[in-house]
């Protein structure tokens, strides 16, 4: 029994330490703070807004998503970037069929055009997953934020000085 203790402690205690060392978010407390300069994502139409401006592609969310350090959202947005990469990859196929096709031969329209739609396929069905992993990273990434909301605010308005307090909770299932 003895044994079997320390060898639970010791696998526990090397998976920790090679946690920490790999920069891995596994040891991320929900309780952590919250930075209270992150603003939540919004979206509108398929485009999404950040402080009010216009986020011109999902690849700038990294910076906002890496401060929050919460690891489902960098699991997503990781998942997000690796079917992005491979989605490139797979749009070169065509033309490096056509680069490696012996010049001696005539190309197969046959085979091209399968390589080239089968291609085009799965880069779409790459970028629609791609899509649906930063529409859940930023799900996850907005209830994070709700859940550590608490604010006053007090403004000159007219005048007078309006104050308002904030408090956001959810209820945890």
């Amino acid at each position: 029994m003895r044994t079997i203790c320390s060898i639970l402690f010791c696998v526990c205690f090397w998976n920790v330490s090679w946690a920490q060392r790999s920069g891995d978010s596994t040891l991320y407390r929900p309780g952590a703070a919250v930075p209270a300069h992150l603003m939540p994502i919004e979206r509108s139409y398929g485009a999404y807004f950040y402080g009010g401006k216009r986020l011109r592609s999902p690849h700038s969310m990294e910076i906002p998503f890496n401060e929050l350090n919460n690891p489902t959202v960098n699991r997503h947005f990781r998942t997000f970037r690796t079917l992005a990469t491979v989605g490139q990859a797979v749009a070169v196929v065509p033309l490096i069929y056509v680069l490696t096709r012996p010049r001696t031969t005539s190309t197969r329209s046959g085979e091209y055009w399968t390589v080239y739609f089968g291609s085009i396929g799965i880069t779409l069905g790459l970028s629609l997953i791609g899509n649906g992993q930063v529409k859940k990273a930023v799900n996850e990434y907005n209830r994070t934020l709700a859940n550590a909301r608490f604010g006053f605010s007090a403004q000159p308005v007219n005048g007078t000085t309006q104050t308002a307090l904030g408090l956001s909770l959810t209820k945890r299932l």
